[in-house]
């Protein structure tokens, strides 16, 4: 590969981008959205426009704070919570709320103390609608020639925009801030706020009292009404159809409520004691049947009778003594005789005694029996009574259940009006002020830090804007990245401005900033292709002036001191430079007298104090270098010297609308775009190369040159910031 295969032709008016020789970045990595280098670059290119604009946001920022006006913010707090505390015990429950109905009723407060009818209020209770006091001390100025309803619309309108509410998250403390140039008046609007809003809530309250307790008046009246027209309906209808209520009074044990009519509380008094007449006489039958069977003496009345009992002890008694008595004496023997007597008469009482009894038993059967049957009887003809009775009593007690209801009815709404009552003159209000607003001592506005960082960060955003606007607009290359980026050709390197103003004085010492920035070109030269250096190389510029001539003897005798045999040709025939850098006559013949076939090359060639470096100079100026380079010389000449020198380094005229350029570059194996940074047009730059291109020359890269150093953002051929040590 040769070095016309190293570089890419330009087709058309749209040159190919061409591959990296030496590893810069390429194009693509340049078109990166954020590419920070090019940023920084563009920063520190502009840096005096940026420390302009600077300085100007600064100033801006200090006479914000020196010119705006003082505001005070007083602030008061209050705390609204959604449920009233009970005093009474008797008012409305509010039921639990969920958090968002919570924050939707702590929005809902916020909104009530900023509204219109709220700033309304304030501007009543402190007269602020009445003069233009309220305006000059908030705002400043006060506008003159107002009408009173127009003054009021701007007073309640200026309330409403200084006032600010904030409500934070997780808390019912919301804030009530007011903002005004007088501190006294910024205290005292933002407590009347909340004074006006507390008694607002109360109102409403109260109000809310009023109407339910005037609507329930009203119902209860209503009710009242009916009540007493059910009540008499019920008693006309009871007279007519003879009906008498004993509820009242008949309540059986056990039981809630009694019978309703006299007729049903005797025959419920009467089925319950034909029960228990049932229940006796069963009981009494029984124990006539039992004493009727079993023997007198052994009837369980006759045995626990007293008087017998007695008369059956005395018997005992005398029947011992009469044991005694025939144990000793003869049954006729008087005294066993009385006792005998006695003992018989004792018997005969026992006998009549437990007849008595047994009598008696009977006779409580005969009782019972006749009145179980007296009250079955009575049972009987109160059941047809009631039965009677039964039939009226279904629109009695239709109408006795309408008095009911209208008597609970009644009831409710009274016992509701009487806990309303006492409710709505004990309001406790859930509202309560947490803080009093007092005047504030220091301004909130203008904060001073705040003003300066605000003035600060839009004078960075227009500095920004303002380099990036720049760089749109500029046509110039500034930036050694864009030459692959805007130009498309390969960066073969950058060689930094000399500040001491000798760039070849800097050149020749070794270790300076100017001399390693060559060694990297021609480094890169070297790589360019696989075959290593061209054989022939041609640096060409868009204007004079841009470094050309001063690169093409740095370059070879670069190579020169590589020890390769370089020969050096000032081929501007129109404005020659090169014997002035190597200190050598131009008087005698040159590079347009082999041209012009005058002499050998052999001749002209000088031989220089570097080693391995010869020159050949100009020599006398042409009339019209166009034609004497166009001839057939140019091309015998570079294959002559071909087989005496490695390299042949020429130093062609600026390409502008000259043909000498573009047809030097035709004869040589790679041409070399020298640039010098900040004043090369891109416009006239690519003009320049699609000449080159065009023509047939074989574009190799790009030189930029005189760049400074300081606003650099990358490496371009040496080691910024390196040095070598002392």
């Amino acid at each position: 590969m040769n070095a016309q295969q190293a570089v890419q032709t330009v087709q058309g008016d749209q040159p190919i981008q061409q591959a990296d020789p030496h590893g810069v970045n390429t194009p693509e990595h340049d078109a990166d959205i954020l590419d920070f280098e090019a940023l920084k670059h563009a920063f520190l290119l502009n840096r005096r426009l940026v420390a302009l604009i600077l300085v100007l946001g600064l100033a801006l920022g200090i006479a914000s704070i020196v010119m705006m006006p003082r505001i005070y913010t007083a602030r008061a707090s209050v705390q609204i919570d959604q449920q009233t505390r009970k005093v009474l015990a008797t008012e409305d429950n509010d039921p639990a709320a969920s958090a968002a109905d919570a924050d939707r009723f702590l929005q809902t407060q916020v909104d009530v103390l900023g509204s219109r009818s709220m700033a309304k209020r304030v501007s009543d209770v402190l007269g602020l609608a009445a003069s233009d006091n309220f305006m000059q001390r908030t705002t400043g100025h006060a506008p003159g020639n107002l009408a009173v309803g127009e003054r009021e619309d701007l007073v309640i309108d200026t309330l409403q925009k200084s006032l600010q509410v904030d409500l934070p998250h997780n808390s019912r403390v919301v804030g009530v801030m007011f903002k005004s140039r007088d501190p006294v008046l910024a205290a005292q609007i933002a407590n009347t706020f909340v004074a006006e809003f507390i008694k607002g809530n109360i109102q409403r309250k109260f109000s809310a009292s009023s109407y339910s307790l005037d609507f329930l008046n009203t119902q209860l009246g209503m009710a009242k009404s009916r009540l007493e027209d059910s009540e008499r309906t019920l008693i006309t209808y009871s007279r007519t159809a003879g009906l008498i209520d004993a509820s009242a009074g008949a309540v059986p044990v056990g039981q809630p409520q009694g019978p309703q009519s006299l007729v049903t509380a005797n025959l419920v008094e009467l089925n319950q004691r034909s029960g228990v007449a049932k229940a006796e006489r069963l009981q009494a039958e029984e124990r006539w049947r039992q004493a009727s069977s079993t023997p007198l003496m052994q009837l369980p009345e006759v045995l626990s009778n007293s008087a017998v009992q007695q008369l059956l002890q005395n018997r005992a008694q005398l029947s011992s003594k009469l044991e005694e008595l025939r144990a000793h004496l003869k049954p006729e023997h008087p005294s066993v005789v009385q006792a005998n007597t006695e003992l018989e008469e004792l018997d005969k009482e026992a006998r009549i005694l437990a007849e008595s009894i047994r009598g008696s038993i009977k006779n409580q059967y005969l009782v019972a029996v006749r009145q179980d049957d007296a009250i079955q009887a009575a049972v009987r003809g109160l059941k047809g009574d009631t039965l009677s009775e039964q039939d009226r009593s279904v629109r009695y007690n239709i109408l006795k259940r309408e008095v009911d209801t209208n008597r609970q009815l009644y009831d409710s709404l009274l016992q509701r009006y009487k806990e309303v009552s006492a409710a709505s003159g004990v309001a406790v209000n859930n509202i309560a002020q947490v803080d009093i607003a007092e005047a504030p001592r220091k301004p909130t506005s203008p904060r001073k830090i705040v003003n300066l960082a605000a003035a600060m960060a839009l004078a960075v955003v227009a500095a920004g804007l303002a380099v990036l606007l720049r760089a749109r607009v500029s046509d110039t290359i500034t930036d050694p990245r864009e030459v692959e980026s805007r130009l498309h050709i390969p960066l073969l390197g950058a060689v930094p401005v000399d500040p001491s103003g000798a760039p070849l004085a800097t050149l020749l010492s070794p270790k300076s900033d100017i001399a390693e920035a060559y060694h990297a070109i021609r480094t890169a030269i070297e790589l360019s292709s696989a075959s290593g250096t061209p054989a022939s190389l041609l640096l060409t510029s868009n204007r004079p002036s841009e470094g050309k001539s001063t690169s093409s003897y740095a370059l070879a005798r670069d190579f020169a001191l590589l020890g390769k045999r370089v020969l050096l040709i000032d081929a501007d025939l129109r404005r020659p430079t090169l014997h002035r850098l190597l200190d050598i006559d131009n008087d005698g013949d040159g590079f347009s007298s082999v041209l012009a076939h005058k002499l050998e090359i052999e001749k002209a060639v000088v031989t220089t104090s570097i080693e391995n470096l010869s020159f050949l100079p100009s020599g006398p100026i042409p009339p019209d270098p166009a034609n004497l380079i166009a001839g057939s010389a140019l091309g015998e000449m570079l294959a002559k010297v071909h087989a005496d020198y490695d390299l042949v380094v020429l130093d062609s005229p600026p390409v502008l609308s000259l043909a000498d350029t573009p047809q030097l570059s035709a004869a040589v194996q790679a041409t070399i775009f020298v640039m010098e940074a900040g004043t090369v047009q891109v416009k006239a730059a690519r003009q320049s190369l699609d000449r080159l291109q065009r023509s047939g020359g074989h574009l190799l890269g790009g030189i930029v040159s005189k760049y400074d150093a300081r606003t650099a953002s990358g490496n371009y051929g040496y080691v910024d910031g390196y040095s070598y040590g002392s």
